[in-house]
């Protein structure tokens, strides 16, 4: 069996390699082609192209991208059309097109990691009724997809899987800083970052900083900081307090049992936008399950001070909101990809 998975930012190229390597633990025959990162090149994946020139935050930014879009999508097509199966992961605005396209052609899909149509563009919920199966990985998912005709199964979060040793830990009072990974969001946050790490360090001078950062930044010119490429998850690991960026990073703060602030920032014409589409009250995910507000949240116009004030603040109640915090990892830790990818596909393992 030839199987081309699909995915885009850099969580979903982790993610995507967590599926790669629990199929491949009850079908080790497979053959696997793909689209990603360096996770997936680890797990085995003959890797063909590289998405991070078109993984954008925002309408605006992914108008920008267009012509980049269109020929990435046309490469993966021509190679998806010559495997059996077509595992799209995460990465919706690029992937979903994609996989409507080849159920046109008769190929059989399987997304994983399915696009967020509770929080907004519900419209597409008729889109995933359309292909063999969804693997969802947050529990309150499979009910409402399957209330729409989804072949929608809760397979669990690889976040819950993963543990960190905290090879950064100290003994001083440490925050760290996750912007994220896709560009137009770094550019946007981690300026920001800098300047409530100024503040934090006004308030408080004892407090260490560790930075997270992606691929081509080096460090960040902040008094007594601690910057390394990448290892998010240590870096939340080895905090008592994180700032982070929205998305999946947030889980893997909860499953930590740390204490976070979110922020997030688009283009003002992105903004306005999603102000009409999105439908939730919240918009990190640990606050979604709980229901609640546990993370601070700041969309779009964040300011320094505020966010630094409230960091101090967190540093208090850690304890906790730890222990609240763990009942997202009791709720996530639950291993069904393999045995539920085969079953969409009618084979016995």
């Amino acid at each position: 069996m030839r199987i081309f998975v699909s995915t885009g930012e850099r969580s979903g190229d982790q993610n995507a390699a967590y599926v790669v390597r629990r199929i491949r633990e009850r079908f080790p025959g497979v053959e696997f082609v793909g689209m990603g990162g360096e996770s997936l090149k680890a797990a085995g994946v003959d890797v063909i192209a590289d998405p991070s020139s078109v993984s954008v935050v925002g309408v605006q930014e992914a108008i920008k991208k267009l012509g980049d879009i269109n020929r990435l999508r046309s490469k993966v097509l021509r190679e998806a059309l010559k495997s059996d199966v077509f595992l799209a992961v995460d990465f919706p605005g690029f992937n979903l097109p994609l996989a409507l396209k080849l159920k046109e052609y008769g190929k059989r899909v399987v997304y994983y990691i399915a696009p967020q149509v509770w929080a907004w563009g519900k419209w597409r919920v008729r889109h995933l009724a359309r292909l063999d199966g969804v693997m969802v990985v947050l529990p309150f998912e499979e009910p409402f997809l399957r209330s729409y005709g989804v072949n929608a199964t809760f397979v669990g979060h690889p976040v819950a899987f993963t543990e960190s040793d905290a090879p950064y830990r100290e003994e001083k009072l440490t925050v760290g800083f996750l912007p994220g990974s896709r560009r137009d969001e770094v550019r946007r946050l981690l300026p920001r970052m800098k300047r409530i790490a100024g503040e934090i360090r006004r308030l408080s001078p004892d407090i260490r900083f560790l930075f997270s950062l992606p691929e081509g930044h080096e460090g960040v010119d902040v008094e007594g900081a601690i910057s390394v490429v990448g290892h998010g998850r240590d870096v939340i690991a080895s905090s008592d307090v994180v700032v982070m960026a929205s998305g999946t990073a947030t889980l893997e703060a909860a499953v930590e049992g740390k204490p976070a602030v979110v922020l997030y920032a688009l283009s003002e014409v992105s903004w306005w936008l999603g102000r009409f589409l999105v439908k939730t009250r919240y918009i990190s995910l640990p606050n979604i399950m709980l229901g609640e507000e546990v993370y601070p949240e700041y969309v779009q116009h964040i300011k320094p001070d505020v966010i630094a004030r409230r960091v101090l603040d967190l540093l208090h109640v850690r304890e906790k909101m730890g222990k609240k915090l763990m009942r997202i990892k009791g709720a996530l830790k639950v291993d069904r990809v393999a045995e539920t990818f085969y079953k969409i596909l009618g084979i016995e393992v």
